[in-house]
């Protein structure tokens, strides 16, 4: 009689339920639209790199600063996207439910080969996949490096153990095929440094009398290349204060390591809370800092005394439940504080920590020994739970409104919170209603970049732009290295008529950000206005080099060639203006700065052809 626990179609059924159950939670989200004001802008939508898989986007991608994150492999998936989707949402979202599913399956394998009983195994599976705080990382276009970096981790942490059946583990092609995945998840987000602590950790608890030396000498490549990634993501992450350039790493919140500390007691239980009772997630959340030691600095100090204690006993009587015990914690610690970053908590932030509490709490829920008949149903009942908050959630990742409603509400003074659902509506057009919360914001933060950003921007839609002015000299002043403050300075100046303000001020533009396209277009229109003719070719040609197919700046570089005395190459800009859509011939008919060449033939043959 054939053995049925043989078959391949039973040992491919757990991962046949891991896929169908996760497709069905979050398909959903493929009907969603790109978080433009969070992230995606930057990392997707307006991100040039992104657009499509090349070697130069992908030299970018190695090579440029993404808020404060060197992460290219997450950048060079977004290219891979591009080139299949195009700009369709829906083929990013199903990008992240994909890798989610592949993370999900390799941490199925990787208990099955520990030997777990299959029940225990499939439920860590479906609390790591399933949990509400999971929904960030997936539903968010830009969390993707978070799925990426634990995709390639766990690739990592099984070929490592595979390694670890050698007696030499470097002559291991598995060690080797280990280092590579770390690698990549590295450069896929840094949180991925804490896997050398995952193996050591691994070995201590499953391998007999294994010295530290041999341990620290098995870890030494990747202990190399985590230290190189979190020296270059200091560096990256080094210009906090300068808005656009992005860095997570600010100064410690409250001023010193102290506040931040005593806070960060405070943190950890409301990620216990989110454990084990996931309801009131937000994308931002605003705990208090706590300044000195109160009830509930003194209750989160007496909880990581207990956990520390648990922690101990696990060690001494389960070290295969202790492994995963403190998976979890190693998880936090990239995002302790222990170097400033720029928020407390998230959801997005237990996505690795979850790599520890999932196995845990599935081991601890259904325990070997207890029978098929209990086990199923408490398994069944638990995903049910987590399947309806996890569905709720996603709802609230739909689009930037009902994102950033949904965290108002939660955190109605929190700056980014109020400042995400002003810029939501501003998005929406309703600018009205977009009005009072940015000023409630600068009432919280009155240097807040994005909110004086786009209160001059809500102002220019209103066409007031002297009122749009007073913010962005606000910008400037606090952001003296900030591009776009001047930029959008000069802009103003240039709408208003004051061409010397307006200059001064794209020249600094231009100072800190030498290849901005829009800075050289109006720096080469205002010196044609101004008859500087030698600067505006100069400006103009440099712009026009980077973007040739702008038919403005092609038309202002004819009027300057008319001027100079050069006709030829007058007619020759003028052509290519009307090629790339320039279609005003009363414009060329009526601007004397082509009056040098209205009387040549090429001229009057061309506004005949844009006549007819």
């Amino acid at each position: 009689m054939k053995n049925t626990h043989q078959s391949p179609l039973f040992r491919l059924a757990p991962m046949l339920i891991i896929v169908f159950a996760t497709l069905a939670v979050y398909l959903p989200i493929l009907h969603h639209n790109f978080q433009i004001f969070w992230d995606d802008a930057m990392y997707v939508t307006q991100n040039e790199a992104a657009k499509g898989l090349s070697l130069a986007h992908v030299l970018t991608a190695f090579t440029t600063n993404y808020a404060g994150n060197f992460a290219p492999v997450h950048i060079i998936s977004y290219m891979l996207d591009y080139s299949i989707w195009g700009s369709n949402p829906k083929g990013y979202f199903l990008s992240n439910i994909i890798i989610h599913i592949m993370n999900g399956i390799l941490l199925y394998r990787l208990l099955a080969n520990m030997n777990w009983h299959k029940p225990a195994a499939l439920l860590s599976v479906f609390i790591f996949l399933l949990h509400p705080v999971q929904v960030e990382s997936v539903a968010w276009i830009s969390e993707r490096k978070n799925l990426l970096a634990m995709f390639f981790s766990l690739l990592s942490f099984t070929s490592y153990i595979e390694a670890r059946k050698h007696e030499k583990v470097y002559v291991s092609k598995a060690y080797w095929i280990s280092l590579a995945c770390f690698i990549l998840a590295l450069l896929s987000k840094s949180v991925a440094v804490i896997m050398p602590c995952i193996f050591m950790l691994y070995d201590i608890c499953t391998i007999q009398q294994s010295s530290w030396r041999k341990t620290l000498q098995d870890k030494a490549p990747f202990l190399v290349a985590a230290t190189a990634m979190a020296w270059i993501t200091i560096q990256y992450q080094a210009h906090g204060d300068i808005p656009g350039v992005g860095g997570g790493r600010v100064g410690y919140h409250g001023g010193s390591a102290l506040v931040t500390g005593l806070t960060m007691l405070t943190v950890l239980p409301q990620y216990l809370k989110l454990l084990f009772w996931p309801t009131g997630l937000s994308a931002v959340y605003d705990p208090v800092l706590r300044v000195h030691l109160d009830s509930a600095v003194l209750l989160g100090g007496t909880i990581c005394a207990l956990l520390a204690c648990i922690g101990i006993f696990l060690f001494l009587r389960s070290r295969d439940l202790f492994f995963w015990y403190a998976v979890f914690f190693i998880g936090l610690l990239p995002v302790s504080q222990i170097i400033p970053l720029t928020t407390l908590m998230n959801d997005r932030y237990l996505y690795f920590p979850m790599l520890g509490a999932a196995p845990l709490l599935g081991r601890l829920i259904i325990s070997s020994k207890l029978p098929r008949q209990a086990a199923i149903p408490m398994a069944a009942t638990i995903t049910a739970i987590l399947v309806l908050l996890t569905s709720a959630r996603i709802k609230v990742w739909q689009n930037d409104l009902t994102l950033w409603t949904d965290t108002a509400d939660k955190a109605p003074k929190h700056p980014v919170a109020l400042y995400g659902k002003a810029q939501a509506l501003q998005n929406a057009g309703n600018l009205d209603a977009a009005l009072p919360l940015y000023l409630d914001v600068l009432k919280v933060a009155p240097r807040h970049a994005d909110t004086l950003l786009h209160l001059a921007a809500l102002y220019k839609a209103k066409n007031l732009p002297l009122q749009s002015r007073q913010y962005l000299l606000k910008l400037a002043s606090y952001y003296p290295n900030f591009a776009q403050a001047f930029l959008d300075l000069g802009m103003n100046y240039y709408e208003t008529g004051e061409l010397e303000e307006s200059k001064r001020n794209l020249e600094r533009a231009l100072v800190l950000q030498p290849n901005s396209i829009q800075a050289l277009k109006y720096l080469g229109i205002i010196c044609l206005r101004t008859r500087q003719f030698h600067d505006a070719e100069r400006h103009l040609s440099l712009a026009l080099s980077q973007n040739p197919a702008d038919a403005v700046t092609a038309y202002n570089l004819a009027c300057v060639k008319a001027q100079q005395g050069k006709p030829e190459e007058a007619i020759l800009y003028l052509s290519k203006a009307v090629n790339h859509g320039f279609s005003s011939p009363d414009a060329i008919e009526t601007d004397q700065d082509l009056d040098p060449i209205r009387s040549s033939p090429g001229f009057q043959e061309l506004l005949h052809s844009l006549r007819k």
